[in-house]
């Protein structure tokens, strides 16, 4: 049986990386906020830590420099859609509408706060400023279409001669509507937005009409 006092420095030890924990998600959503009110290139460390109400000797232990915020920001970013369309995923078997499986889908992703706000696009934007977020992107690309070309097949859809080229189209389109309902802030413009958005998704998913 463990002593008092080992007991009492594991409870010590799960408070600190409680702490720890919290100060990351703090850091990570104050940065998130900034993207969200202006240019990337105008935040930096110090500022983020001003308005997390952190030193900056404490944000430099979970983080080096501005990037590796940027790079876990987008990291999860990128790994919460690709979370959410396996679960979305597990729920079809095929047999549905796939208007069901889109419409699930897109407002799952559009309205999701985790996923699409203005500070994920802004975000998005500065990839292109390093090397690594670029790599990032990259490997996540290929998993989404991936998972865009197995949608076809599971609703038994006729896939063409070059299924990626499809699925990179069906990308961008999700990815433009995503964009334009996060920067819309009235909500019955939003609304409207979104009618427009599913109209075109459920064109571009499905591939007989947009091959007729």
């Amino acid at each position: 049986m463990p002593s008092m006092n080992a007991q009492s420095l594991a409870l010590r030890k799960k408070a600190k990386q409680q702490r720890s924990r919290e100060k990351i998600e703090l850091i990570l959503q104050t940065t998130l906020d900034m993207l969200s009110e202006g240019q990337v290139d105008k935040i930096n460390t110090n500022e983020i830590a001003r308005r997390a109400g952190v030193s900056v000797g404490s944000l430099y232990n979970f983080f080096p420099n501005k990037q590796s915020i940027l790079y876990e920001l987008f990291r999860r970013w990128l790994e919460n859609a690709l979370t959410g369309l396996d679960d979305l995923d597990a729920r079809y078997d095929g047999s549905e509408p796939i208007r069901d499986y889109i419409d699930d889908m897109f407002e799952q992703m559009a309205i999701n706060a985790q996923a699409n706000t203005a500070g994920h696009w802004q975000l998005r934007r500065s990839m292109n400023s390093s090397k690594e977020l670029s790599e990032l992107e990259e490997a996540h690309m290929d998993q989404i279409l991936a998972r865009f070309i197995r949608i076809q097949e599971k609703f038994g859809r006729q896939l063409p001669n070059n299924p990626h080229r499809l699925a990179y189209l069906q990308n961008l389109i999700s990815v433009s509507c995503l964009n334009i309902v996060a920067l819309t802030a009235d909500e019955q413009e939003r609304k409207t937005v979104m009618h427009w958005c599913k109209k075109l998704l459920y064109l571009v998913f499905d591939v007989e009409r947009l091959e007729g």
